[in-house]
């Protein structure tokens, strides 16, 4: 199961960052894409976020290892004498389990502590003493061995679900001691029906505590359950202990006939249950080693709900991506795929080199809806690949593709065709960033209202602003470049009075030494951004500046231009809006913050990060020195996560005049 944090003394044997990762993610066990070798194409790559393989796989080692250690001493209590064969397992469990921890120390470089010294010790005397005359007295190591297996199953007793991970730690010892000691018994001992009735309520237990688990914490889809590494694991630590519980049963049923039966039927009896030892045995091993799992891959996304975007995590073999669909109601909805480093837009997207694979094998990025198909493609505005397709209403899934990759995600649309205005339209991609935002923040996931169908006071504020300061410089004219939206069109008619107040002419473009105020939504403004600096090169153009507005601080418009301004109420270097910048790119990497997401997480969280008046914000690109990297990779690139990557947004202006009066503010 899920490990979330350590004892501190505990953490010394097993470090953070040791056998307990965060996790790669992928739709595959690490384990299983690691041997894999040259996997098959329905496996990932492999980790994708820096975990060794060798950590998963020591982890899955020591605990598995564990298991049957201390299960081999805690059922000493009702059972006979181990024979040599159960004392052989026991010690090359032990010999396997204290060479795991010493490789782990090993690699962290931690050092040896009190509590690895005490795990050395417990585990090398279960089998000790069970060679011993009292084999009895294995129980005693054999509960520190539990606990300690416990508590790395678990994590510490303020980590989410910690009593049904520990008490399925200690469940899966039991049903491992019970199972190993049946399978080596030579004959039928005496207290066999005992400790085979331990396995089958400790294989019961399991069965319980672990669906209890995945009702709690997920996965919350059938489509997740058997599509994804984290399901997968999960539904065998379901299965596998039922395994045990009906082969364990089926033993029993057989005993019983057999005792009240022929000599015949009491050898084909013993044929039969001979047959069953390695299964019972293999089956309760399973179940450990799967629960060691789920701390080496993501966590199972949220289930998704009709009128809320859905965000997650998918692994297409390049990497994780960050899955976004809004806004969950029948009819159309925009998908957009980002990634780091990874080009999802159009047929010849391209995954990065270091992901396995061809690095330059074509990506294909898809999204598939029924029998229709439909490519991710680029927008100038935003990053990362979009798609606008059509779900009838109770859809349960969509398969992404990715050159010959598939990936089903669970959805859920519901049937009532309510969707908010601008959801699916030009704007979508700014409607998403503020619902986003409010997940980021932990607040509701309903595709509400989108900014593009209100314009913010503050935002006209900071309008009415810059069009004082343009008049109290003297600029000649001033052009609005505008779209449809409910926003775009308040914009244009609070800088069109206050131009008038200001005796500042307004023109239908903008003339050489005229300023030109973009007040559109972000495709419309990156377009008349990078249109407007092409014909500068030729021609004087604007040359009075061109202003942003507010909400257009986002990478995709700032990058189509040398040089940009903008009236902000807010440093995007000061501490709150890095902020909600590092919790974006944690929560939805590849996703580009906006000051929509800004306002929105901001609202949902409580933050305070506005000043009470704006004040005048340049933004241009700025050069970085690159230089290679070992990996193929470059130090100094930019900073996608950056409010503009590649560039730089500063102030160089005092506040500006947005109060009622007379016209007149600060020359930009």
């Amino acid at each position: 199961m899920t490990s979330v944090s350590f004892s501190t003394s505990f953490a010394t044997l097993v470090p953070a960052g040791g056998l307990l990762p965060a996790g790669p993610a992928g739709d595959a066990p690490a384990l299983l894409r690691a041997v894999a070798g040259a996997a098959p194409a329905v496996l990932a790559a492999g980790p994708s976020d820096g975990v060794p393989f060798v950590d998963t796989a020591l982890r899955l080692v020591l605990l598995t290892a564990l298991a049957v250690v201390a299960g081999s001493g805690l059922v000493r209590v009702l059972a006979d004498a181990p024979g040599r064969a159960e004392r052989v397992v026991a010690g090359v469990a032990a010999l396997v389990a204290v060479s795991a921890a010493v490789a782990a120390v090993t690699r962290s470089g931690a050092g040896i502590s009190g509590w690895t010294l005490l795990l050395l010790l417990a585990t090398v005397a279960v089998p000790a003493l069970l060679a011993g005359p009292r084999p009895v007295l294995a129980v005693a190591p054999a509960l520190v061995v539990t606990g300690l297996l416990a508590i790395q199953l678990a994590g510490t007793p303020s980590a989410p679900w910690f009593v049904l991970d520990a008490g399925y730690a200690v469940a899966g010892a039991l049903a491992a001691g019970a199972a190993l000691h049946l399978a080596t018994a030579t004959d039928p001992a005496p207290r066999a029906a005992r400790v085979r009735i331990v396995g089958i309520g400790a294989g019961t237990v399991g069965v319980v505590l672990a669906a209890v688990r995945v009702a709690l914490a997920g996965p919350f889809s059938l489509t997740d359950l058997h599509g994804t590494g984290y399901g997968r694991a999960v539904l065998v630590t379901v299965l596998a202990p039922a395994a045990v519980v009906a082969l364990l049963a089926v033993q029993a049923w057989v005993t019983r006939r057999a005792t009240a039966g022929t000599r015949s039927d009491a050898v084909r009896a013993a044929e039969l249950r001979d047959r069953l030892r390695t299964p019972v045995v293999l089956a309760a091993l399973a179940a450990v080693g799967a629960a060691t799992l789920p701390a080496a891959l993501p966590a199972p996304a949220p289930g998704a709900t009709p009128g809320q975007a859905l965000l997650r995590s998918v692994d297409l073999g390049a990497g994780p991506l960050t899955l976004a669909v809004s806004p969950m109601r029948p009819g159309p909805n925009l998908v957009q795929l980002t990634g780091g480093g990874v080009e999802v837009t159009g047929p010849d997207a391209r995954m990065p080199a270091g992901h396995g694979g061809d690095p330059g094998a074509p990506a294909g990025y898809a999204v598939r809806v029924g029998d229709r198909v439909v490519p991710f493609t680029a927008r100038t505005e935003v990053r990362g690949g979009w798609a606008l397709v059509d779900l009838p209403a109770g859809a349960s899934s969509i398969t992404l593709t990715a050159g010959g990759l598939t990936r089903s995600v669970p959805v859920d649309v519901g049937t009532e065709r309510t969707a908010p205005a601008g959801a699916t339209g030009p704007d979508a991609p700014e409607c998403l960033s503020a619902t986003v935002g409010r997940i980021v923040a932990g607040g509701d996931a309903t595709v509400g209202n989108c900014p593009s169908e209100a314009l913010d006071p503050a935002d006209a504020g900071a309008l009415r602003g810059i069009v004082r300061a343009l008049g109290g410089q003297g600029a000649p004219g001033l052009a609005i470049a505008g779209d449809a939206s409910p926003r775009s069109r308040a914009a244009a008619d609070v800088v069109r009075a206050e131009a008038a107040a200001a005796g500042l002419p307004v023109r239908p473009s903008a003339g050489p030494q005229d300023a030109l105020l973009v007040v559109s939504g972000w495709q419309l403004a990156a377009t008349t951004v990078r249109d407007t600096a092409r014909a500068a090169l030729t021609t004087p153009t604007a040359l009075g500046g061109t202003y942003l507005a507010p909400w257009l601080l986002t990478g995709g418009v700032l990058g189509q231009s040398p040089g940009t301004l903008l009236p902000l109420d807010f440093g995007p270097q000061e501490p709150a809006p890095q902020r909600y910048v590092r919790l974006l790119a944690a929560v939805a990497p590849g996703s580009a913050p906006s000051l929509s997401g800004l306002r929105a997480w901001a609202a949902t969280s409580g933050e305070t990060y506005a000043d009470p008046v704006p004040s005048l914000y340049a933004a241009a690109p700025v050069d970085v020195p690159m230089t290679a990297d070992t990996d193929g990779g470059h130090h100094g690139s930019p900073n996608e996560a950056a409010w503009f990557p590649g560039g730089a947004v500063v102030r160089i202006g005092s506040a500006l005049d947005t109060g009622p009066g007379t016209p007149a503010g600060p020359t930009p």
